[in-house]
């Protein structure tokens, strides 16, 4: 898809949701019969949250929603949720949510872009207020990923964590919100990163070739970083904060090297939280808004690249 330049439609409010108490090194290394000090020399992370027994995506995605509602002050009135970890199959797991947030009526519904899920998510939100079937959308990216992880496998299981964060959009002046989007996916790569089929009485672990993974990135981040900036013919010295999804800090870092960035504009909450799958990028950025807060007029970049494989960038003039 072609980066399009768009305006009207920016964010109204944050909210994330990180599941009980931060996982140090240590338990994650223990359990993959390896070391702390690998595990951070190796990733750059240093903690990560787990869901508790019994908490699902929903759990997750409510929470996150109920903040970016409240700090919004306004009721949604579509659902579009991101995630690889539905559930159940069917129904979509933003019914579910749409139900516990009472919002009745308001069509919902769920996109599997992995990694990238997000950006393709608020992409259908844009569609439907831009052809008037929402004016307040909520968008959500949630997962609990660690229920396809091998505990036992030192390459995945120190990755990853669980966690949701939702954003609410709405009407901005023009030349504020979204400028421009971008989207790819080649499914001839999907191999690289994948949960398999389930068979009966073994389970489904994540597979990944971090190799060919890390070269898609490095590959496919900056040609769509370029691309959303040429749509809005804005240099990139004019970002404020890029937000990318946060596979792990290391492979962060060399992607903003790679476009001469530094991690005051491209910040690697990583390390905080590991790789959340759909949810890192709304989480990212409501961290990002948190710590050093977004003024108006500022420019911000999304950027992710997941299964499928996926990849998405998006360019807001934060309102």
């Amino acid at each position: 898809m072609s980066a399009a330049s768009w305006s009207g439609f920016g964010v109204m409010g944050l909210g994330m949701c990180l599941p009980g108490p931060a996982l140090g090194n240590r338990i994650v290394a223990e359990r993959c019969g390896t070391s702390p000090e690998w595990v951070a020399e190796r990733t750059g992370i240093i903690s990560r949250h787990h869901r508790a027994a019994g908490q699902g995506t929903a759990d997750l995605a409510v929470s996150a929603a109920e903040a970016a509602i409240a700090d919004a002050q306004v009721r949604p009135d579509m659902v579009v949720l991101a995630t690889v970890t539905p559930d159940r199959p069917v129904p979509a797991t933003a019914s579910a949510v749409q139900d516990r947030l009472g919002l009745h009526g308001a069509p919902a519904v769920d996109v599997n872009a992995a990694c990238s899920g997000f950006v393709y998510a608020v992409t259908m939100a844009w569609g439907a207020m831009a052809t008037g079937i929402a004016t307040t959308p909520l968008v959500i990216g949630a997962d609990v990923f660690t229920r396809h992880v091998d505990p036992g496998d030192r390459r995945t299981a120190p990755l990853f964590g669980d966690g949701a964060g939702a954003i609410v959009l709405g009407a901005v002046p023009p030349g504020f919100g979204i400028l421009a989007v971008e989207l790819w996916a080649d499914g001839a790569l999907q191999e690289l990163a994948h949960v398999p089929a389930p068979e009966a009485g073994s389970p489904s672990w994540f597979h990944m070739d971090g190799r060919g993974v890390r070269d898609v990135v490095l590959d496919m981040g900056p040609k769509l970083l370029d691309s959303v900036l040429s749509a809005a013919d804005l240099p990139i010295d004019q970002l404020d904060r890029v937000i990318v999804h946060q596979a792990n800090p290391k492979l962060v870092q060399t992607l903003a090297e790679s476009v001469r960035l530094d991690d005051r504009i491209v910040p690697l909450f990583g390390k905080r939280t590991g790789n959340t799958a759909s949810a890192s990028l709304p989480v990212s950025l409501a961290f990002a808004h948190r710590e050093r807060p977004l003024q108006r007029g500022a420019y911000v970049a999304l950027v992710a690249v997941g299964a499928g494989m996926t990849a998405g960038a998006m360019l807001i003039r934060w309102y």
